[in-house]
């Protein structure tokens, strides 16, 4: 062995000590990997952490997803939970996981990264170099970045133009956080999630509230015969009902429930059930049918405090509220070194760098059902990649030409927006990182052998 190579790091390195960022931890721990994990907050939880910086949920969220497929792999919620927890519970829920595992003892806390460069040595990169804002440097021999996508919000253009207060989802907190909405005429702009969510909760409080969307969105119900909606999805996917008769189905039971959008006076969606990230709320068709909520199309301008709208309405608004979304930004690394193209990284299947074997990504998805399960099959997989490449030949090969095959399409088309440039379907996605799971420990199994 060269002096150099006995001077290479062997500690791994997890960026982020969120929901990815713990499960990251975890598994490498698990696999014998020796590894810490850098968080910037003074505790656990990222986007959960509620009052943080790092949070963006508000004082009412709650899981959009049920708690049986959102779960870690090894480790599920209490049973008498609720079916979507609360975010105090999300919390708790990621602190037990942290008890049950032993992580805390391996994460840094209130160690923000500073910068991010590689090692060299003879143009052979040698591991990581990171650099905390403190001042200390540590050197690794890998780099899991878990710290999320939401970090920079996406305002319009357009709303540089008003000349009101304009506030992001991402700073929402309550109806009075960071601005009372009490009586005032609210714009709320985006029709995802947190948009649906926020112009619900504002209608209550607001003199009115006005919603303006792109395009009408399918909306589904949390809730069907008093269990959870995607679960019952999750049941006709393993029976391999096909595409059509699933969203047959699945209209029906909207129909049955929350009724479809024609039911409440809106206009038909412009694409087939799925083709968008879900909208999931059984309280937003009420707020409409109240009068609570006035359904508005995309925005044109602004005229001072006055927004006017494609279909030549005209309203006076006090406050907006821009649920649109967030750029894509992993900081503190350089764009190249994550195979970085038109701004979005481009790896294998959103989590692998198509070439080397020292960097890795979990958590950059959007998934159409719950997500910290399909983080930890993620965080499986790279700990078995680090494993197959300390003594394993065979299985690092295998996985390189997993990489390297074309990737078969899913039966999904999304609508091309910045909305859905990380979207995967979930059952088909988490099939694959099951492949290779298994694939992997057959191989590492054989090198044991």
């Amino acid at each position: 062995m060269s002096a150099c190579e006995s001077n290479k790091p062997s500690k791994w390195c997890v960026i982020g000590a969120g929901p990815s960022g713990l499960t990251a931890l975890k598994n490498l721990l698990q696999c014998g990997i020796e590894a810490e994990c850098l968080e910037r907050e003074d505790d656990l939880g990222g986007n959960w952490y509620f009052g943080s910086s790092s949070s963006r949920v508000f004082e009412s969220t709650k899981l959009i997803s049920s708690k049986s497929l959102t779960e870690f792999t090894d480790f599920p919620m209490p049973r008498e939970w609720p079916a979507y927890p609360c975010h105090r519970q999300c919390l708790e829920y990621l602190h037990h996981y942290s008890d049950h595992f032993g992580l805390r003892d391996h994460i840094l806390f209130q160690n923000s990264v500073a910068r991010i460069t590689p090692i060299q040595h003879n143009h052979v990169r040698q591991g990581w170099q990171v650099d905390s804002e403190d001042g200390r440097t540590r050197n690794y021999a890998g780099l899991i970045f878990a710290s999320g996508h939401n970090h920079e919000p996406r305002f319009p253009a357009i709303t540089s133009s008003f000349s009101g207060p304009v506030i992001h989802s991402a700073e929402y907190k309550s109806p009075e956080v960071p601005h009372v909405l009490k009586n005032k005429r609210v714009l709320i702009i985006g029709g995802g999630n947190s948009g649906c969510d926020i112009a619900v909760e504002a209608s209550f409080h607001a003199a009115a509230t006005f919603h303006s969307t792109r395009r009408n969105y399918h909306v589904l119900p949390r809730l069907f015969m008093g269990r959870p909606s995607d679960l019952r999805g999750e049941r006709l996917l393993k029976m391999r009902v096909p595409l059509g008769i699933r969203r047959f189905i699945s209209q029906r039971v909207i129909a049955r429930t929350i009724g479809l959008p024609e039911k409440h006076g809106l206009p038909r969606p412009d694409h087939n059930l799925w083709e968008t990230h879900p909208v999931i709320n059984e309280n937003l068709y009420p707020c409409v049918d109240k009068g609570m909520i006035h359904p508005m199309p995309d925005l044109k301008r602004f005229e001072g405090d006055r927004a006017i709208f494609t279909n030549g309405r005209c309203e006076q608004v006090d406050v907006v509220i821009a649920a649109t979304g967030y750029r894509l930004t992993l900081p503190k690394i350089h764009a190249s070194e994550l195979n970085t193209k038109n701004g979005l990284p481009e790896l294998f299947m959103h989590f692998l760098h198509p070439e080397v074997n020292d960097l890795a990504v979990v958590g950059m998805i959007q998934p159409d059902s719950g997500q910290w399960g399909i983080t930890d099959l993620q965080s499986q997989v790279i700990a078995r990649m680090i494993l197959a490449n300390r003594i394993a030949p065979r299985a690092q090969a295998w996985l390189k030409k997993q990489k390297n095959q074309t990737t078969k399409n899913q039966s999904i088309h999304y609508i091309k927006s910045p909305r859905h440039a990380l979207e995967v379907e979930h059952f088909s996605y988490c099939q694959r990182l099951k492949k290779l799971i298994n694939g992997l420990n057959r191989r590492l199994r054989h090198a044991a052998a």
